[in-house]
C-alpha cells in the first residue's frame, strides 16, 4: 500500500463552525526514502471563500488577499482523491485534519476520506512511545535529531516532509523484523555487507545538479521561501510566531 505523509493548514481550529482549508501538502513515501520527485508531490493552496482571523495568518502567512486567487477545494478535489486514493494517510493529530477533509468532502456531496484511504496517526503512534512526553511535531523533531531550523512558520509541504522524517523515526526498525527473526547469523548470510572503503561514490553530474536545483525551486515556491534544504545556519534566527496546536 502506498504511504503519503499529509497536513493541512486551515482559517482556524473548528470545521463544524465555518472554519475551512487553506492548504494541502503531501509527500509520498518511496519505500522509507523522500524524493523531491514531482511525481510523488501534491500541493495545493485553497480560496476559503472567507475571511482569515489575523491571528491564523500569524501562523501560515496566509492572508484573506493571498487566497483569493486560488482554487476553490471544489475544483481541486478531484485533483487530489486521486492522488491519495488507496493510500495510507500518514497525519500528525489526524482528527484535526481528517475532520477538515471531510467537511470540505461533504459540503460537495463527496464521502468521507477514510473511504478510499487508511489512516494512521503518528501523534497517537508517539504518545504510546514517549507517554507522558510532549510529542508536537516540533518536539518529536528535536526528540529525533531532525533539522526543522527553517520551520519559523508553518507550511502543508515542509510540514508533511518532516512528518515523514518524523514517522521514519518513530517506526525506525520496523524493515528490520523478518531478519532479527531469522536470526543474526542468517540475515548475514543473506546480505553480506561490503567494507565501507569498497564502496564508490558517484557524484551527481552537472545536468543532474541542474535537476535538483529546480526541484528545490519549486518546493522553495510552495514553502513560501523556507526551502529546508536552503537554510543558512549564519542568517539572522526570524522571529518567533505562535505554532499549530500538535
Amino acid at each position: 500500500m502506498r504511504q503519503i505523509c499529509l497536513d493541512t493548514e486551515t482559517t482556524g481550529r473548528d470545521p463544524e463552525n465555518g472554519d475551512r482549508l487553506v492548504e494541502i501538502g503531501c509527500v509520498e513515501l518511496d519505500g522509507r526514502r523522500l524524493t523531491l520527485d514531482d511525481r510523488f508531490l501534491y500541493h495545493t493552496l485553497i480560496n476559503p471563500e472567507r475571511e482569515v482571523p489575523e491571528e491564523v495568518v500569524a501562523i501560515h502567512n496566509l492572508t484573506t488577499e493571498r487566497l483569493a486567487g486560488e482554487p476553490k477545494f471544489a475544483e481541486i478535489v478531484d485533483k487530489f482523491l486521486d492522488f491519495v486514493r488507496g493510500a495510507e494517510l500518514i497525519i500528525h493529530n489526524a482528527e484535526f485534519d481528517v475532520g477538515f477533509l471531510n467537511m470540505e468532502l461533504a459540503r460537495i456531496g463527496r464521502p468521507p476520506i477514510e473511504s478510499i484511504c487508511r489512516i494512521t496517526d503518528t501523534l497517537a503512534i508517539a504518545r504510546k512511545k514517549h507517554p507522558g512526553q510532549r510529542n508536537s511535531l516540533d518536539a518529536l523533531c528535536a526528540r529525533y535529531g531532525i533539522d526543522n531550523s527553517s520551520r519559523t512558520l508553518h507550511g502543508a509541504l515542509l510540514d508533511s516532509w518532516l512528518l515523514a522524517e518524523v514517522y521514519f523515526a518513530l517506526t525506525r526498525g520496523q524493515g528490520n523484523l523478518l531478519m532479527e527473526a531469522s536470526g543474526r547469523e542468517s540475515a548475514e548470510k543473506l546480505m553480506p555487507l561490503p567494507p565501507p572503503e569498497s564502496l564508490r561514490m558517484i557524484r551527481a553530474d552537472s545536468r543532474e545538479l541542474a535537476a535538483h536545483e529546480e526541484q528545490l525551486d519549486k518546493i522553495d515556491k510552495a514553502c513560501k521561501g523556507t526551502c529546508l534544504w536552503r537554510f543558512d545556519p549564519n542568517a539572522p534566527a526570524p522571529e518567533e510566531t505562535p505554532a499549530k496546536p500538535a
